[in-house]
């Protein structure tokens, strides 16, 4: 499995049981990197997206997935993954959902900046195991 997470500058990725913060050219990115795969993501997080993007809504991840990850606990699945990759938000957000980062145990392939939407810069860092 790939997991996806956004994260603040503390890994810090939902507060009070919703997302710290979304941007609708992270979004673009995660669908282009998923090339003709479909994204995976939960109920929660599939009202980000339109109908006509390439997402499918799943309960829990199959090994096979491309993962977006927003109201599960990251643990069990960052355990599960192959890779990884970390959407920052380079802020830092109340939070009280955590991954500790770096990620330990992951090697850095891929880090690339490029401006968000609603964020000036967003950092995309691309890990494998």
């Amino acid at each position: 499995m790939t997991l996806i997470l956004c994260v603040d500058d503390r890994g810090g990725l939902m507060f009070n049981r919703r997302r710290q913060s979304q941007d609708r050219l992270v979004r673009t990115d995660m669908l282009r990197l998923c090339g003709e795969r479909p994204l995976a993501v939960s109920p929660y997080t599939a009202r980000q997206f339109a109908p006509e993007d390439r997402v499918k809504v799943v309960d829990q991840p199959g090994e096979e997935d491309i993962f977006f990850l927003e109201d599960l606990p990251p643990q069990p699945l960052l355990e599960r993954a192959e890779k990884l990759v970390l959407y920052h938000w380079n802020r830092v957000y109340p939070g009280d959902v955590h991954i500790a980062l770096p990620p330990q145990g992951w090697s850095l392939e891929e880090q690339v900046e490029f401006p968000g939407h609603s964020h000036e810069t967003i950092t995309r860092e691309v890990y494998s195991r």
